[in-house]
């Protein structure tokens, strides 16, 4: 997928102004964002449900405003509150949405076959959809979106509102299907979540992207600041103005009542700031270098904007 200054407004509300990002075939987008930030109205421009204002997306190099119907061919969508037809059984709701999809009807059974062993619904495809548990049924909306067999898949929120054990069998399915050489992208603002199973993120915040990378990449300290976890025995409040007066020493934080975050200029200055602690009487247990997690990055990116 590539998106290029991508703009769209509900009336005076930009929703995205001009955002820029691109996927690579086989890999899990992450787009992270608070509500309103702009995701949904992105998947769905990607899905060609959407015509954006400006800019321009494509679909393994197919543009969705010009080639749309080949996009919907080559997308399985999955949206945040999918419509199932809940009187329907299982397997009457997908092998309706497999006409739509224009699957063969002599592929169309042993399809439906496939998606449900893969979704572990095998036994339920004669339940009807009303009768099944909330995670049982993002199941089979994601056996929709994977019955025509698609390269791409655009999923809104999958596992929101649904308990931990649902919640973590989605995400299990989603990595077998990042096995199987799909190219997802995930909306969420589940930062555990994407921190699991995407390979880039991308951090959108009123529609506009703040930073794109791995993980990884962003959790790092940014330029050549270093930030330490000092944990000692006993209080210690007492002694951290002392830490504050240490040159190369850019911020210090208590987290707790033994617990401190410091901020350094300079990796090598934590030997100093140790050295005057210990020497104002501090006794330390342990100093170590901590990592932000996505969460704190994802936080801070979202307060600078």
């Amino acid at each position: 997928m590539e998106v290029r200054g991508l703009v769209k407004s509900f009336g005076e509300k930009k929703a995205l102004d001009g955002i820029s990002f691109s996927v690579r075939k086989g890999q899990i987008m992450g787009l992270l964002g608070p509500n309103g930030a702009g995701k949904t109205t992105t998947v769905r421009i990607l899905a060609t449900l959407l015509r954006p204002d400006a800019g321009t997306a494509k679909v393994m190099g197919l543009d969705v405003l010009d080639e749309a119907l080949e996009v919907r061919s080559l997308v399985g969508y999955l949206p945040e509150r999918p419509c199932l037809y809940e009187r329907l059984t299982v397997e009457d709701n997908l092998a309706f949405y497999g006409r739509l999809y224009d699957v063969p009807e002599g592929e169309l059974e042993a399809r439906i076959k496939e998606v449900l062993e893969f979704l572990g619904l095998e036994g339920r495809s004669g339940s009807k959809v009303g009768a099944l548990s909330k995670g049982l049924r993002q199941r089979v909306a994601i056996a929709r979106a994977l019955l025509h067999d698609p390269e791409v898949l655009l999923l809104d929120q999958p596992t929101s509102d649904l308990d931990p054990a649902s919640a973590r069998a989605i995400r299990d399915l989603i990595k077998g299907l990042r096995e199987q050489g799909k190219t997802i992208l995930i909306c969420t603002h589940n930062l555990t979540e994407a921190e699991e199973l995407c390979d880039v993120v991308a951090i959108i915040n009123e529609g506009h992207i703040l930073a794109v990378g791995q993980p990884g990449e962003l959790m790092r300290e940014p330029g050549d600041k270093y930030a330490f976890e000092l944990l000692s025995i006993g209080p210690i409040g007492p002694y951290l103005a002392r830490a504050r007066e240490v040159e190369g020493v850019i911020h210090v934080e208590q987290k707790g009542e033994d617990r401190a975050l410091l901020v350094l200029a300079r990796r090598e200055v934590i030997a100093d700031v140790v050295r005057e602690l210990a020497l104002s009487g501090c006794r330390m247990l342990e100093v170590k270098l901590a990592r932000p997690s996505l969460e704190d990055v994802y936080l801070r990116l979202v307060r600078e904007r």
